[in-house]
Order: structure tokens, then sequence, then C-alpha cells
């Protein structure tokens, strides 16, 4: 990535905005180049790919304003004093929660249930990390 000047890119255009997520994680970059499949980052495991894939998933939401409730919920997060990161991860906890539910337990998406789930932030986002 060190080749990319990152003012150039779009963050319009679907590809551009994977190198500019991407540029936003350093200590996920490499893992990526390297192609592994996990890492130990903030003492937790996670996999590099899937980290990333999940804030793209969420700014094409937001960009695409597709489902309509994700812009105004991250206004509503950011109004609150959250973080912009800390919102994309927010957002991505209920994407990732539909994802699980559809690929694990073959449940069909849910507008409804992720709509409720979007609604739920921050509340469920901050009772999750209390677990932690």
């Amino acid at each position: 990535m060190g080749d990319i000047e990152l003012s150039l890119l779009d963050p319009g255009e679907a590809d551009d905005r994977h190198f500019l997520i991407l540029a936003e994680h350093p200590e996920l970059q490499q893992a990526v180049e390297d192609d592994q499949d996990e890492i130990i980052l903030h003492g937790n495991l996670m996999n590099p790919r899937l980290h990333i894939s999940m804030h793209e998933i969420v700014a094409n939401q937001l960009w695409t304003d597709d489902p309509p409730e994700a812009w105004p919920t991250a206004e509503r997060l950011m109004a609150l004093g959250y973080e912009r990161h800390e919102i994309l991860h927010m957002l991505g906890s209920v994407v990732s929660g539909e994802a699980w539910r559809t690929t694990q337990h073959k449940e069909p998406f849910d507008p409804d249930r992720f709509r409720a789930g979007l609604e739920a932030l921050p509340d469920s986002w901050e009772a999750d990390r209390a677990e932690l």
C-alpha cells in the first residue's frame, strides 16, 4: 500500500474505499498482505480480512443509504459523543449479528430485526463491552 497516494482515492468508489479503510488499519494491513487468517490484536483473536470486510460493508451501507436507518443511527451515536471508528464498529456489530444468524442458524435476513439492532445502539454495544 505504500505506493498508493491516498489523497487521490475517491471514497465514492467501492474499490478506493477498500484501500482507504485498509489505510486506517495499519495494524491489520500487513496481516492482510501476508494472507494471515488470524492475528491477536489488543488481546483478541481476529480475522483481519473479516474485520476489514465488516468496515467495508458498513461504509457501503452509509455511502448508499441502504438501509436508510444506518446514517441516522451513525449521526445519533456521534451526537452521543462516540468516535467515528467506534461507531463503525457498533454498526458492524449489527451487521455481523445478522450475518451470523443467517450463516450459522440458517435464519433468513430479517430487516425488522436489523433495524431493531440499530435502534438498540449504543446500549447493546455497551452491554457487550461490559461482558468482556
